[in-house]
């Protein structure tokens, strides 16, 4: 049996809160994870700069590209900040 996954919208424990937290810093701390996200950056920006003067469509899709990749940080992150506060506060 797996575990069913809960919704976004439904709220978590604050030890799911905690595991989640402790989880996203083990993948933002990854040298495997790091490695990805600096060629995908890399590649995306060296794309973008490379697009020819009348390549509008090209330029937009790297953008989004690099916007998508700095959301996932950013969840990452907001994700360890909710662990922390929530160990912080089941003390």
């Amino acid at each position: 049996m797996t575990k069913k996954k809960k919704g976004i919208s439904e709220p978590k424990t604050p030890e799911e809160t905690v595991l989640q937290g402790n989880a996203a810093a083990a993948v933002l701390g990854s040298p495997v994870f790091s490695d990805a996200f600096e060629i995908l950056e890399e590649r995306y920006i060296s794309n973008w700069i490379s697009s020819g003067i009348d390549d509008k469509d090209k330029r937009e899709v790297q953008f989004m590209s690099l916007r998508v990749l700095s959301e996932v940080r950013l969840e990452l992150e907001s994700m360890i900040n909710g662990g922390k506060l929530a160990a912080r506060n089941n003390l």
